[in-house]
């Protein structure tokens, strides 16, 4: 494999360190995170690093653990970005990039995130959450139109919006059904941004188009059904507004080295947080290296960028 040099020496110690990249997993957004590994592992040992590929999903796994300096988690859904595998490794006392597992908990739980979000009086759009209980007159009395969505997980997997909610009822029960309880929330209309973070401060953000009603699976999975625009084609006052939000999020919730926090623009251009990702996509066409090119920071900058920053912080304890 071809090696890469960067364009600094900053990162020259990093090449005496063993890296396990952990990734896939069992939750549904394993393929996507297994993706994300594999652009990873491929800059680090372009890099020059020792550098192997680690699943969880394995029966190997906590024993290969062992034989690595660090681990840089990019395990996308239930089992990663919930803060369960940072718990066991914090409690083991085995170095691993981005949040911990506190941070990561409160930013895996949609609820949780938007009580955090009210809390420090960052806008975001009205909810309620559904349960087993009473959830056919909380569903009607909430104005249409709404989105529902499952309190956690990623990738919008089980998000769908109501425009009627008797035309949708029979959904939302099924929906119900499956995870217990449900977050509604107002649809806001308007353009769909997304700002990553590395290393303390914001990325360029990036405007998301999908060709689709609205950014869902499909329209971030398949190839050519949504556009990407990186710098943002909004007001720079705008722009700024975004990205500070972005660091007053990311630093609010304690999160580390990189995430990602994505926002509607309504039509009077105030920006209302939806979600927040400790542990965003991964990939070269993922959005936070995207936003990272358009800043002047290789792919290959980004992941090392991200493992030399946890590995300092681990080091100074």
């Amino acid at each position: 494999m071809t090696k890469v040099l960067t364009s600094t020496s900053k990162f020259s110690q990093l090449q005496k360190i063993r890296v396990g990249v952990v990734c896939g997993g069992t939750s549904a957004e394993r393929n996507i995170s297994i993706r994300s590994g594999r652009g990873v592992l491929k800059a680090l040992v372009e890099s020059g690093i020792q550098a192997e590929r680690l699943d969880p999903a394995t029966k190997t796994f906590w024993k290969k653990t062992e034989n690595f300096d660090i681990l840089f988690l990019v395990l996308h859904g239930n089992g990663g970005e919930d803060g369960s595998i940072q718990a066991i490794l914090e409690r083991r006392g085995i170095p691993f990039t981005g949040s911990g597992s506190k941070a990561c908990r409160k930013s895996f739980n949609k609820l949780v995130t938007k009580r955090y979000l009210r809390k420090w009086g960052i806008p975001t759009p009205t909810y309620t959450v559904l349960s087993q209980k009473h959830w056919k007159k909380r569903a009607t009395l909430f104005p249409t139109p709404y989105f529902v969505k499952p309190l956690d997980g990623g990738s919008s997997q089980g998000v769908f919006p109501v425009e009627d909610f008797k035309k949708s009822a029979e959904t939302i029960r099924k929906s119900l059904a499956r995870h217990q309880r449900l977050l509604i929330e107002k649809r806001i209309y308007g353009r769909e941004l997304t700002c990553g973070i590395l290393a303390g401060r914001a990325l360029p953000v990036v405007e998301v188009r999908p060709r689709r009603s609205f950014y869902d699976y499909k329209a971030k999975y398949t190839r050519g059904m949504t556009e990407y625009l990186v710098p943002a084609p909004i007001l720079h006052r705008v722009a700024s507004k975004v990205m500070k939000l972005t660091e007053k999020v990311c630093g609010a919730m304690e999160l580390k080295d990189f995430a990602r926090v994505d926002f509607m623009l309504d039509e009077q251009n105030k920006p209302y947080v939806l979600e927040v990702n400790s542990i965003p996509g991964m990939t070269e066409l993922s959005l936070l290296p995207k936003a990272a090119r358009a800043a002047g920071i290789s792919y290959h900058e980004v992941c090392l960028t991200i493992l030399a920053k946890s590995l300092k912080r681990f080091q100074g304890r």
